[in-house]
């Protein structure tokens, strides 16, 4: 048994138990249908997830790192969660689109992929698309930042 996959695990469950009872709060408008449904599908997903680290963790079948994170896999490691912090904090102030596309660029890069044109399509096709999707499809605001 892996003690840190069983308490991942745990840990994972009750958050997805919470966001299941808090969404069940959410109001109810009559135009716009059910908005748990989103944090509920993700929660469940999460759910699934969990159970199935659960389950291997408890019959021994954890999955092992082949090693500690050292040299190039720590590096983008830690440029992956500083660029992430970036993202998080300039959204509000850059907007979704803005924020996004340096995001996905620089995501790309610390992976290591290399194919320039197909990174530049990447970082530019997918925030239109969930521009598409959620704001101009669903109208789900997404962030403005200072470009209105």
């Amino acid at each position: 048994m892996k003690k840190a996959d069983i308490s991942t695990a745990i840990f994972l469950l009750l958050v997805c138990g919470y966001v299941f009872y808090e969404a069940g709060s959410w109001p109810r408008l009559p135009d716009l249908g059910d908005p748990a449904w989103i944090p509920r599908g993700v929660a469940a997903c999460l759910l699934v997830a969990s159970l199935i680290l659960l389950v291997r963790a408890l019959r021994g079948r954890a999955l092992m790192l082949p090693s500690r994170l050292e040299g190039k896999d720590r590096s983008r490691v830690l440029w992956v969660a500083a660029i992430t912090m970036g993202y998080v904090v300039g959204m509000n102030y850059l907007g979704f689109i803005a924020s996004t596309v340096p995001y996905l660029t620089g995501f790309g890069i610390a992976l290591g992929e290399r194919r320039w044109m197909r990174l530049v399509l990447f970082a530019l096709v997918v925030p239109l698309t969930i521009y598409l999707v959620f704001e101009a499809t669903l109208k789900v605001p997404l962030p403005r930042g200072l470009v209105r």
